[in-house]
């Protein structure tokens, strides 16, 4: 069973935060979450001189804690134990770090609007720099999870997060799918023909698929499906393939103390968050616990 002890809520005082307060309490009632901090970080630097002249006697911060109080009284009520922080720094990835560190945080919230409404810089710095799972939830995500994909490359990474998916989705009856995007090394071409090529390599894969189901018998009834990524990317397969398949969250594996994945999955994780894709999204740190 997956057990998160303290997950953390990013709010920014936008229309999404509602949202997400919901998605928290959606949570809440299907994972076992001892206790969640909703936090906000106001950058005094970034208040107009006007700002400070016409409001410099109002307590900023407690004004906005009793707005996050307000809408977690609306959205929120019946959940698991929770706090409000609001602080005051001059950056916020490095405060919402201190936090994970400091509460031992296993899981952070992110909302994440469409590209037309904001650039995402601050979740793509978040990626990098916090050292926990974040689950990003875009604005036009429903909460109603049936089914999950797990894009895979076979490394420990990506199947510690295939642990987690199945995990999830025995504890929540949930349908899962495995993925693997592979490509065809270029450079033996016109050596040998496209066509055994091809064949090749669905055949070293399904061998990969063969040993992982033989370490993990538990997928051996989990489906898997091999995609080449001919001339798109990665991510670009996965976005087609969750399209297609309907599914209502994905799964990637992350590495090390930079969450950043490298070698095979590359990029992916930051080309699929600034995506327009309307499933969340769950980058699995190493650290989660899996009991």
């Amino acid at each position: 069973m997956i057990k998160i002890d303290a997950m953390m809520v990013c709010l920014d005082l936008s229309d999404i935060d509602e949202k997400l307060v919901a998605f928290a309490r959606s949570i809440c009632d299907r994972m076992e979450i001892r206790k969640v901090y909703f936090v906000h970080n106001i950058k005094v630097y970034e208040l107009s001189d006007d700002f400070k002249e016409w409001f410099g006697d109002v307590d900023l911060a407690s004004e906005i804690e009793g707005n996050i109080q307000d809408i977690v009284a609306e959205h929120f009520e019946g959940g698991c134990e929770h706090e409000i922080l609001v602080s005051e720094e001059p950056n916020t990835e490095v405060i919402l770090a201190d936090l994970v560190k400091r509460y031992k945080i296993k899981l952070t919230v992110l909302g994440k609007k469409m590209s037309d409404k904001s650039t995402g810089a601050l979740g793509t710095k978040l990626l990098r720099i916090l050292p926990c799972s974040v689950l990003v939830f875009p604005e036009t995500a429903r909460f109603n999870i049936q089914k999950v994909l797990v894009p895979i490359d076979f490394s420990d990474t990506s199947e510690h997060a295939l642990r987690l998916s199945k995990n999830l989705s025995d504890q929540l009856r949930l349908q899962l799918e495995i993925m693997h995007v592979y490509r065809l090394p270029r450079q033996f071409f016109p050596l040998i023909s496209q066509e055994k090529a091809v064949k090749k390599a669905e055949e070293v894969v399904k061998s990969k698929f063969a040993e992982l189901q033989k370490r993990h018998q538990e997928m051996s009834s989990v489906p898997y499906t091999l995609v080449r990524a001919a001339n798109k990317s990665i991510a670009e397969r996965i976005i087609l393939h969750l399209e297609k398949g309907n599914h209502d969250l994905l799964v990637l594996g992350l590495k090390g103390n930079n969450p950043l994945p490298t070698l095979s999955l590359g990029s992916v994780p930051t080309e699929l968050y600034n995506t327009d894709i309307h499933v969340p999204l769950w980058l699995v740190y190493s650290e989660d616990a899996i009991q």
